[in-house]
């Protein structure tokens, strides 16, 4: 690594997770929300420990102990690919900060090497708290030797190369290919969802298949399992045999590959690099403009249509808040191609009639709201959220377009997912009204609620939307929020099947609707951030 390379790498590190900010304000109230989203962070790491490490347990108990280290590296490697799709383009093309980087004596190589080891550690740490938890209940319950670990820290360390690259191989085809048109915003968005479509269809069947396999825990099975695995993804089955057979061989081969593709995509695109960031500034523009008449529109109209085009202006706000309502229609389409029968044997539901109908409603809700556009609106704002609030119109207007915004986006989705729903399961007039109002309202919900986060946490003074969209503080505790909402009637609907669905559904509907009336009578925001 050159000198400049680790004097980029270096600074992008004091500002990871917001480290820099926490060191040197001496503003008491930031540092103390720092800690406490620090121990919010600790305890979702925690929650991941437990899962990952109750599903290796669960494997080595029905004799599949050998497949742990395979799944956990195609697990670690899946997450890094999907995440890093989202951001690689807005991280490794970023216009400003290059803008501001390459007057420096720096060259146009380690501004690409350093942003992309910044997002190369978040992804290294993510994967480690996948692998080290699987890795310990393996070791603890099979007694391997030194060679498993040694390997297995190794292989870690390099694990998110391979991903990373291929997911910033497509980040940047969808980057140069947009660049070239007149509006790139669209055309990225577009090709950044049908690579996330394709990616999330092949998991869809994959996840089928593996549950198919695992009623039957045969022998066969599980070595059918394990050949499917090496088919999908070798790399899994090398570093798998470098762990538990001790091959060296195995593991050097992996290494080979993840570095040599790695150094073979820098030296690439490193010719291509001020190109297709200088393109991402450049506007189209024609020639031929005439002056016509000016029209009037009402002022909420008019709020919406601006948060529209801001909404729009962003590849990387779109792909994130519309992921929940893609995977909603999605999980639809398999229902309706695929058959209710199949879904629920799938599921594990056979044995248990009328539990798909009276969860659909809820899940049909909760896809979509997930991650709603109004968890980072206002931080998007930045250093203009003061002009805003300078013009004359009402914090209810304000307020109101944000969540319209939010309501426009998801509505179409949710609208062709309730008519498939409807057509696939037939319900009853209960059941329907159910199916029809709650997604809407747990819609509504979740906007409300991501308003409400981010006015009491905004951030401006970002300088990558990714801090905003992905790494915010308001996504986290809007997501946070929502599955709770989530899981309390989950909870109810599947534990209490005595109960009539329709009075969960009215009972949180009336705890959602008192929520949204709190929230909009009480609903305040700071003009900037303390």
């Amino acid at each position: 690594m050159g000198r400049q390379t680790r004097l980029l790498f270096g600074l992008s590190l004091q500002n990871l997770f917001g480290w820099n900010v926490f060191r040197h304000t001496r503003d008491a109230g930031k540092r103390r929300r720092y800690r406490l989203f620090g121990i919010l962070w600790g305890f979702l790491a925690l929650i991941l420990l437990f899962y990952v490490g109750g599903a290796s347990f669960g494997l080595c108990y029905l004799g599949a102990g050998h497949l742990v280290p395979a799944l956990l590296v195609m697990v670690v490697s899946g997450i890094t690919f999907f995440f890093t799709l989202f951001k690689a383009g807005p991280v490794l093309f970023d216009r400003e900060a290059y803008e501001r980087q390459i007057v420096l004596p720096v060259t146009a190589r380690a501004i690409l090497v350093s942003r992309f080891l910044s997002m190369y550690v978040t992804d290294m740490l993510l994967g480690f708290l996948v692998l080290l938890p699987g890795m310990a209940v393996y070791g603890a319950l099979k007694g391997p030797g030194l060679s498993f670990w040694l390997y297995g820290i190794v292989a870690g360390l390099f694990l998110p190369l391979l991903p990373m690259t291929a997911a910033s191989i497509l980040g940047a085809l969808v980057t140069g290919i947009s660049s070239r048109w007149r509006r790139k915003n669209i055309v990225a968005i577009i090709l950044t969802m049908v690579f996330v479509i394709l990616v999330l269809a092949g998991s869809f069947s994959l996840s089928g298949m593996e549950e198919g396999m695992l009623e039957d825990m045969a022998h066969t099975i599980v070595e059918h399992l394990e050949g499917q695995i090496s088919g999908i993804y070798p790399p899994a089955r090398w570093i798998s045999q470098a762990m538990l057979e001790g091959r060296a061989g195995s593991l050097a081969l992996f290494l080979a590959l993840s570095v040599g593709i790695f150094l073979v995509f820098l030296g690439v695109l490193q010719f291509f690099y001020g190109k297709i960031c200088s393109l991402l500034g450049a506007n189209a523009a024609r020639g031929n403009y005439r002056m016509t008449g000016l029209r009037a529109r009402p002022v909420l109209g008019s709020l919406v249509a601006r948060d529209l085009r801001r909404y729009f202006a962003s590849t990387i706000y779109v792909t994130n808040t519309l992921i929940g309502a893609v995977m909603q229609v999605m999980m639809v389409l398999a229902l309706f191609f695929v058959g209710k029968e199949q879904v629920e044997e799938v599921l594990g539901l056979i044995g248990r009639p009328g539990l798909l109908e009276r969860v659909m409603p809820l899940a049909l809700g909760f896809l979509p709201g997930m991650m709603p556009t109004t968890a980072a609106s206002i931080s998007l704002e930045g250093k203009q959220w003061w002009i805003l609030q300078t013009l004359p119109v009402t914090r209810q207007e304000i307020a109101r377009s944000k969540i319209l915004v939010n309501l426009m986006v998801a509505a179409p989705f949710c609208l062709v997912s309730e008519i498939l729903a409807v057509l696939v399961l037939q319900p009853g007039w209960v059941d329907l009204v159910c199916l029809v109002l709650f997604p809407a309202l747990f819609l509504l919900f979740s906007a409300v609620v991501g308003l409400a986060v981010n006015a009491r946490f905004p951030v401006f003074d970002w300088d990558s939307e990714i801090k905003v969209v992905k790494q915010g503080s308001s996504a986290t505790l809007t997501v946070l929020a929502n599955f709770l909402a989530f899981l309390v009637p989950m909870v109810l609907l599947v534990g209490c099947p005595g109960v009539p669905s329709f009075w969960i559904y009215l009972g949180m509907g009336a705890v959602m609707g008192l929520v949204i009336m709190v929230v909009d009578r009480h609903l305040e925001w700071q003009s900037r951030e303390k």
